[in-house]
């Protein structure tokens, strides 16, 4: 779902924005309605908005002075100018900053709902072109491998799907984000990796990044994509164009639309599991599933029960039960799955490691091309996790919560640092639920953490500094070369100007 966040000083200017339009019907979500430039800055570090429909004169920060701020440091977040001013040199100020969309009040609902929708559109191209230049990176390698040990733990297990579905939920969004799921029906088991290959040649051609996951079942290939509200007619033109001369039967393409993905994975687990065997295609490698389902659970109890207080002996007998079973599995996706399983596990629970260290740990093993490697590799990690007896942690956040404030206080003098940036680039989560948990467990949102800890440590640094070296102060606390914000963040949180509260000091 499109997050839009709406910026104007006059209350019922953006109140009536927020009820005028159905956005829920063009699936979109407003996050937030913001009286002042201050106000929306603060926002969008903490509800990372896709859109912003802003006014420009506004108390504080202006929409164009937000815009610049934003745009130095956040890419992919579209810009909607909403103004009474038509003076062209605010239009020309704004297209400097690459903004298309100027609205000039008065406007219509009309005029508000064809520049969201070319914004959607340009959002989900740069998504694209961002997917497409970092296609190595950890994060997207990471996503996708976890995705393809989602599916494999799903279609393998009988356990209820929101039990499974929530030991992903730290990197995946189920429940935001749109997808499209296709079908190509009568389709012969020795042509589903050529099929494969015609279908990722089209997703590319169509500029549609998709999974490298194939579901083959009863001659039927389901294969699934975040949908970006683009025009899909050029790609089903190609599925429908899909045949084989050697088949007796034509094939046969269907798209449907999801609002979310735990509801498409709810849909596919039910069509898929009705038969004995499936066949998941991670890139163009063939799993056959049968019935892991005992494996998974095995595996689960035993990563359960080792958190526990329990007798000495019976804990050593459990981890080396553990350890018999992963030595025992032959396919080397199915171990991964399984390893990759007790890392998760271990996020909420490890005292020992980090939730940066278990995603590295996980990357590696995703590079490994050998069992034993594997095993060596995770036995060791194991030991550490399940260690006897075991430690309680005595700490009061979740370690991924504490990593976030540990690191956020290293790096406050850097400007863009915002919860997204430390989860995208450091954690590698899902930003949704790092955003909730972080609230839930500190008690105040990441922006007034971030603005309170700059605050603190400008007081610091005032009592030692002279009055004309105040930028430099807020160039240490990440306010950059703007000492105007610098100053408005700090009589925020204080009360006061930094020169009164130096002087206030001395």
């Amino acid at each position: 779902m499109i997050r839009l966040l709406i910026a104007d000083d006059e209350k019922i200017i953006r109140e009536t924005l927020n009820t005028i339009i159905d956005w829920t019907s063009m699936n979109i979500e407003v996050v937030a309605l913001c009286k002042n430039g201050l106000e929306a800055y603060d926002a969008i570090l903490d509800l990372y908005p896709d859109i912003v429909l802003t006014d420009i004169r506004m108390p504080k920060l202006s929409g164009l002075e937000l815009i610049h701020k934003i745009t130095q440091n956040y890419d992919n977040i579209q810009f909607i100018i909403l103004s009474g001013y038509s003076d062209f040199s605010y239009a020309k100020e704004a297209m400097g900053y690459g903004i298309r969309h100027y609205i000039t009040k008065p406007c219509n609902e009309n005029e508000i709902i064809h520049s969201v929708n070319d914004a959607i559109k340009e959002h989900y191209h740069e998504l694209y072109l961002n997917g497409l230049n970092a296609g190595l990176t950890t994060g997207l390698f990471l996503g996708e491998n976890i995705m393809s040990d989602l599916l494999l733990h799903l279609l393998s297990s009988y356990q209820e799907i929101n039990s499974t579905l929530s030991m992903y939920e730290t990197y995946l969004d189920f429940f935001h984000t749109p997808y499209q799921l296709c079908y190509i029906y009568f389709l012969e088991e020795y042509l589903v990796t050529t099929c494969i290959e015609k279908i990722q040649m089209a997703l590319k051609q169509n500029r549609i990044h998709a999974s490298s996951d194939f579901i083959y079942v009863k001659n039927t290939l389901l294969f699934f994509f975040i949908d970006s509200k683009m025009e899909y007619h050029d790609f089903d033109n190609s599925m429908h164009l899909i045949e084989f001369s050697n088949q007796n039967v034509s094939c046969s393409y269907k798209r449907t639309s999801f609002p979310d993905l735990q509801l498409l994975l709810t849909t596919v687990e039910g069509q898929v599991k009705r038969y004995e065997t499936i066949y998941l295609y991670i890139g163009k490698k063939a799993i056959t599933i049968c019935n892991y389902d005992n494996l998974f659970q095995k595996v689960l109890e035993l990563g359960n029960s080792l958190t526990k207080n329990v007798d000495r002996t019976a804990h050593h007998y459990k981890l080396q039960e553990l350890k018999t079973i992963l030595v025992s599995v032959k396919d080397i996706e199915l171990l991964r799955s399984l390893v990759n399983i007790l890392l998760l596990k271990s996020v909420q629970t490890s005292t020992i490691y980090t939730t940066s260290d278990i995603t590295e740990f996980m990357l590696f093993i995703g590079s490994i091309t050998s069992n034993k490697e594997i095993c060596s590799f995770i036995f060791d990690k194991i030991d550490k996790i399940f260690s006897y007896p075991i430690t309680l942690d005595t700490h009061k956040y979740k370690p991924f919560i504490q990593d976030i404030l540990n690191y956020t206080r290293e790096h406050i003098s850097i400007p863009e640092l915002t919860l997204k940036w430390i989860v995208e680039n450091h954690l590698y989560m899902n930003v949704d639920y790092v955003s909730r948990q972080f609230v839930l467990q500190t008690g105040i949102k990441f922006s007034d953490y971030l603005n309170q800890l700059r605050v603190e440590k400008a007081k610091q640094l005032l009592i030692n500094k002279d009055t004309e070296k105040i930028y430099q102060v807020a160039e240490q606390v990440g306010c950059g070369n703007n000492p105007q914000y610098f100053s408005h963040l700090f009589k925020k949180y204080t009360k006061m100007t930094p020169k009164d509260y130096i002087r206030k000091m001395k």
